[in-house]
């Protein structure tokens, strides 16, 4: 700690403590009397912004009601942390529509189904639709191919009349391929006759 000090060779801070006279008013403020660690803080002032002198016992010069500085304030750096990102908004789940034997148009139920799919993926932020076609195995499997190409289309024309962006929309075609349900060979399924819509980011 340092406490600043005036020898009594200075003669014109002499000057001011002759006869031990203190001015008649002074105030408490905050100044500051050199840099670094040589310095004196909280002097006490006349009016005029003088410091208040007095004189020791050793003819010693000193400034009257002096503090020692404090410790300067070390600020910590604090790294700014961006908030979190609110978490993703969950898909939707896999829709599934099913049709009538050998039809690839929306019956009233299949109907209903898909206006509440839409209903629910409306204004989602979506990357991608995919509609799978599917057939049972009634029939023959290259027309059942193509009937389940149809039903595809179906469902990717049903979304994209609601709004839906064609080009996040594609359609595959399975046949008999993927049955939902095995059976044999030329057997009548409903399960197996179905669209899949699956969502993507």
């Amino acid at each position: 700690m340092f406490r600043l000090t005036i020898t009594c060779s200075t003669l014109a801070l002499a000057a001011m403590v002759v006869g031990g006279a203190q001015p008649g008013w002074a105030q408490m403020d905050e100044v500051m009397f050199g840099a670094g660690p040589d310095r004196v803080c909280n002097v006490l002032q006349t009016k005029t912004g003088d410091p208040v002198m007095q004189k020791s016992e050793d003819d010693a010069v000193f400034t009257k009601g002096t503090y020692d500085c404090p410790e300067a304030e070390v600020v910590a750096e604090v790294a700014v942390v961006e908030p979190a990102a609110p978490p993703a908004e969950p898909l939707p789940e896999s829709g599934l529509v099913y049709f009538d034997f050998d039809r690839a148009e929306l019956n009233p139920e299949a109907q209903s189904t898909m206006d509440r799919i839409i209903a629910d993926i409306q204004g989602r932020e979506l990357g991608g639709i995919t509609v799978g076609g599917h057939a049972d195995t009634a029939g023959p499997p290259d027309y059942n191919m193509q009937l389940s190409q149809r039903r595809a289309n179906t469902i990717a024309a049903e979304l994209v009349r609601s709004g839906i962006p064609a080009t996040i929309v594609t359609t595959e075609a399975f046949g008999e391929t993927d049955l939902a349900v095995e059976t044999p060979d030329n057997t009548p399924a409903q399960p197996n006759r179905r669209a899949t819509i699956d969502f993507q980011r």
